[in-house]
């Protein structure tokens, strides 16, 4: 599914992908762009490669050069929580503050309508996802060395 978009007078598109269809370069752009923000400006040592993508719908935006620049994942029911679940939510840095991200996550919502979604969000994260919906079920706690919260949204028709 691609759906356009008009952004910042440019045109965007919101790429929805299973594993399984994400070409060899938007796997490499993906993967870059969760170690670029994960591992190099956070800090969080991890590993990001956890078996789960394969499972997985992957929403993301490109620039005109075809590079993603902004990404999310979202986990089928059962695979880390009862509910779908939404996570590896990142931007480029040299494309935040546009909207993007929030952009994802309300098209995840659309798709998702009717169905709860949980998250594990990062704390300093904890009032963007409660204006996207969220609340707090659980937290603060530590994951990956980061205090984190617990987060469910109804997402209600």
């Amino acid at each position: 599914m691609v759906r356009l978009i008009c952004l910042n007078m440019s045109l965007k598109k919101i790429y929805k992908k299973k594993f399984n269809q994400l070409t060899n370069q938007e796997i490499y752009d993906m993967l870059d762009l969760r170690y670029t923000v994960f591992l190099m400006e956070q800090k969080i040592f991890y590993v990001d490669t956890d078996y789960k993508d394969q499972d997985s719908m992957h929403y993301f935006i490109k620039n005109d050069e075809d590079k993603i620049i902004s990404y999310l994942r979202v986990l089928p029911k059962g695979l880390k929580y009862e509910e779908y679940s939404v996570g590896r939510v990142v931007t480029d840095f040299n494309y935040r503050k546009k909207g993007l991200a929030t952009l994802l996550m309300e098209t995840v919502k659309k798709d998702l309508i009717g169905n709860p979604i949980r998250i594990s969000g990062q704390a300093y994260l904890k009032d963007y996802y409660e204006n996207l919906g969220f609340k707090t079920v659980l937290g603060p706690y530590i994951e990956e060395g980061i205090q984190h919260y617990e987060m469910l949204c109804s997402n209600e028709a």
